[in-house]
């Protein structure tokens, strides 16, 4: 017959590890190769981005970017001033507060800002 004591305490001994002396020391030094090893590649891929970047530019200025948008911004300029403006006479016809053109740029570029940053905090933990 089996003993079921004997089976209870064997089950007790394999279910709880003996803590080993150095397992302080073995755990931190996981976690600074984990550290590392994420600083580097973080460092990977900023370098990439730069190289993309400078490669993008690169492009950019290679072709006929710049004379192509000078001729569509000093068209495209004064529309898009005209219908913000349209916009903004609108928004201050229904609100109360004052706002301008600069105002509403200055909000849209926070959002900007505020979706890279988010962007970047998703990055960081995945």
């Amino acid at each position: 017959m089996v003993d079921r004591d004997f089976d209870a305490q064997l089950s007790r001994l394999f279910a709880d590890p003996p803590a080993l002396p150095d397992a302080e020391a073995f755990h931190a030094r996981v976690e600074r190769r984990l550290d590392r090893g994420w600083a580097l590649r973080r460092l990977a891929i900023g370098a990439a981005g730069g190289v993309a970047g400078l490669i993008a530019v690169g492009q950019l200025i290679a072709s006929r970017f710049a004379t192509d948008l000078r001729a569509a911004s000093s068209e495209g300029v004064s529309t898009v001033d005209l219908g913000v403006d349209k916009v903004m006479d609108q928004v201050n016809q229904f609100v109360a507060t004052p706002a301008s053109v600069e105002t509403l740029w200055l909000g849209a570029a926070l959002a900007a800002i505020a979706l890279a940053f988010a962007v970047t905090r998703l990055v960081e933990e995945f």
